[in-house]
């Protein structure tokens, strides 16, 4: 609500005036004929009608302000129109209180009942319509803010789909197979034919298992053996997976492929080292181990698998746990089971 302009410097120093110079003409068109305003505009009243519209303002706003603290006073009609009566009842009193004390103390006598009736009604008018700007503004702020709200929560629901769509696409395996597929075919027909063989498993996987919440590890892990026999085709790469994991459990579709790829894509690989990763299991964890030789302008870290672990919190109380040393580094994934996700 600070955000509002009824609560800008420049619109509380510049609003009074102008407030102040209406409420004197409108007096003096009261008082006197239009003739007589260009003889007695400049005059010490004016200056008391712009005070006394700082006074009613400042007062009005900070009467609008302890509204708010009220948790009982709810955004209704009945709480507006309540605001507006004891806004405009305060004000008179304000009102009649300073100018019986500017009348008593600058001009010597007390004001009559016509002339506190004057200014009483002139000021409760400019005190209402202080308070339905404050309040229509207020209410504009709060539509605008659930707008904006909404369409932030669009915006991420965009993102986060297209997150997965890159990531179910995978555009750097998918172009890096095609470089390698242009190449293969010109050498060898035999091994380009396995080659697709292979992309067009994965690609299937990947493509089917987007409607699944969970899978079987023996699914997920056939098909990152796939990847792993594709990886091997392409230049520099030498990769073998090693599976010690006897008994059957859930995991989320794709982390294994991905946790897979990522390591192969931060490790320096060469023809004449052979990048081993060995899957075991724990009671409640599976591990994925493997010799750390990390590039140097990709390293494996929380990012790369930050996704996963985001769809694993939603099965799994556990997160995903990586432990790295000098030589080695372990990935820790949650088992998952029927009742968990149930």
């Amino acid at each position: 609500m600070k955000k509002l302009f009824v609560h800008k410097p420049l619109f509380r120093l510049l609003s009074p005036v102008f407030s102040g110079v209406i409420v004197y003409l409108l007096i003096l068109l009261v008082n006197n004929n239009v003739a007589q305003i260009q003889n007695e505009f400049l005059g010490e009243e004016l200056y008391v009608c712009i005070g006394m519209s700082y006074i009613i303002q400042e007062f009005s706003r900070v009467l609008l302000l302890l509204f708010k603290r009220f948790s009982f006073l709810s955004d209704t009609i009945l709480s507006i129109v309540l605001q507006v009566v004891v806004s405009i009842v305060l004000s008179i009193v304000v009102v009649t209180l300073c100018i019986t004390l500017y009348y008593k103390q600058v001009l010597g006598f007390s004001p009559n009942s016509e002339e506190l009736w004057l200014f009483n009604s002139v000021f409760s008018v400019i005190t209402m319509i202080y308070i339905m700007l404050f309040i229509s503004h207020q209410y504009l702020h709060k539509i605008n803010s659930e707008k904006l709200k909404e369409e932030q929560e669009y915006l991420a629901h965009i993102e986060q789909d297209f997150k997965e769509f890159k990531q179910g696409i995978n555009p750097d395996l998918l172009f890096e197979s095609l470089e390698n597929l242009l190449v293969l075919i010109k050498q060898d027909k035999e091994k380009a034919d396995d080659f697709i063989d292979y992309l067009a498993t994965i690609y299937r996987y990947i493509l089917s298992s987007k409607q699944k919440q969970l899978v079987g590890l023996t699914e997920e892990l056939e098909n990152t053996e796939e990847l792993v026999k594709l990886f091997n085709y392409l230049p520099y790469r030498n990769v073998s997976l090693v599976n010690r994991i006897n008994t059957s459990f859930l995991i989320v579709p794709r982390s294994l492929l991905f946790m897979v790829e990522q390591i192969i894509r931060t490790t320096i690989i060469s023809s004449n080292i052979n990048l081993e990763i060995e899957l075991n299991e724990e009671i409640d964890f599976f591990t994925i181990s493997y010799l750390t030789n990390d590039k140097i302008t990709e390293v494996f870290s929380a990012k790369n698998y930050k996704e996963i672990e985001r769809v694993y919190a939603i099965y799994s109380k556990s997160t995903i746990d990586v432990t790295t040393t000098d030589y080695k580094r372990t990935i820790k994934i949650p088992k998952l089971t029927i009742k968990s996700n149930a």
